[in-house]
């Protein structure tokens, strides 16, 4: 059954008013997603705590729906206020001083320092010219110190998306965990922790998955949970949290125990809303249509002699495309006057491309692009 993509995209009323092209730096809201939060602050508003119970059993629901969309189990799920957060609590799972972790060139800062902060040392992997990672040659960089490959699934300044699958099997083959900050992908491509052997992921709502701030994703599998004591504790960390045990630990073996206090309510419901509406759709099928739309995009820019900074073939390429362009933050603020919102790295312009977006977008921006200039 073919897709209404005009009908969803109706749901973002952002796209009204803007040529919406930022998704990699923040997404539009949908109106289902706003509708979730605003839910939250009027009980609050209206009844006070006496929403409690139906407040802790509506994130039960998001857990297990996060949980499906994942290929996880709701007790591999924990949700944080930012996925930052979730990162260093992985790094002090799985950190270890002097320690190395294998990493692409020009990371996320947030992927990375969680891991530097407690003493453990990079090993950077070389980029393309494109941006991609040669997943043939990341062995190479593997020794003895070597614990880990933490990758960004997608990468958020070249849109290279990495074979999940090929990083699995690297992983296996020298006994390393393999940690992914999924927060450029999750919402637009498939992800299967189970299948891609992922030991923990984290991601941020307020991207791809289009829930706003306030509220990010953790997954860490039950094999770490069952092997690797807690970083943090609360209350809720408890197996029994109404029992209030003070005096000894009796932890759960879950993820969220390492939410440690109260959840962060209205984030969480907006991404319940965002990840019903992704299932509704279907990841499989955004992803296409991410990638169509994204191969248009390509065709447009290279017709008009403009560079892609960005993997070009279908196996690594994302919604996210880099254009060299000189002046890329005075090219940003003069597209912003027409309407047309994009974000910048150094001297490129970043496109990014999600299902609400679609032909007319590209032909918007196409047309605001100045030509490219000759030497």
């Amino acid at each position: 059954m073919d897709v209404d993509w005009a009908a969803w995209r109706r749901e973002f009323p952002a796209l009204d008013k803007l040529v919406y092209l930022n998704t990699a730096g923040g997404a539009a809201m949908s109106r289902a997603a706003a509708a979730a939060g605003r839910q939250y602050f009027d009980e609050i508003l209206e009844g006070g705590d006496t929403h409690w119970p139906a407040w802790l059993e509506r994130t039960e629901q998001v857990r297990a729906s996060l949980a499906a969309l994942l290929h996880a189990t709701p007790g591999e799920i924990a949700f944080m206020p930012t996925a930052s957060l979730g990162m260093n609590l992985i790094a002090q799972m799985l950190a270890r001083p002097g320690g190395r972790i294998l990493v692409a060139d020009r990371e996320f800062p947030s992927v990375t320092l969680p891991w530097l902060n407690l003493g453990a040392e990079l090993t950077v992997l070389p980029l393309a010219e494109d941006g991609s990672v040669d997943v043939q040659d990341v062995e190479r960089h593997i020794d003895a110190r070597t614990t880990a490959i933490v990758a960004s699934h997608v990468q958020y300044q070249t849109g290279f998306r990495y074979d999940l699958g090929a990083l699995r099997d690297i992983c296996h083959r020298h006994g390393l965990r393999l940690v992914v900050d999924a927060t450029q992908s999750v919402g637009a491509w498939p992800i299967d922790v189970a299948r891609d052997g992922i030991d923990a992921l984290v991601f941020s709502g307020y991207k791809w998955t289009t829930a706003g701030y306030g509220v990010a994703g953790l997954f860490v599998s039950q094999l770490l949970l069952d092997s690797i004591a807690l970083p943090v504790v609360g209350w809720r960390s408890a197996r029994t949290p109404s029992a209030m045990i003070y005096d000894h630990l009796d932890l759960a073996r879950s993820a969220h125990a390492l939410e440690a206090g109260h959840p962060p309510f209205p984030g969480i419901f907006a991404l319940g809303a965002s990840v019903s509406l992704l299932a509704e759709i279907g990841v499989a099928r955004i992803a296409e249509r991410v990638d169509a739309l994204t191969a248009k995009l390509h065709d447009g820019l290279s017709a008009q002699g403009h560079d892609i900074a960005s993997p070009r073939h279908r196996e690594a390429r994302t919604g996210i495309t880099l254009v060299p362009v000189g002046d890329a933050a005075a090219l940003k603020a003069q597209l912003m006057q027409a309407g047309v919102f994009v974000s910048s790295v150094d001297d490129r312009l970043r496109v990014s491309l999600h299902f609400y977006n679609d032909e007319t977008d590209i032909a918007a921006f196409l047309a605001q692009l100045p030509a490219r200039r000759t030497m």
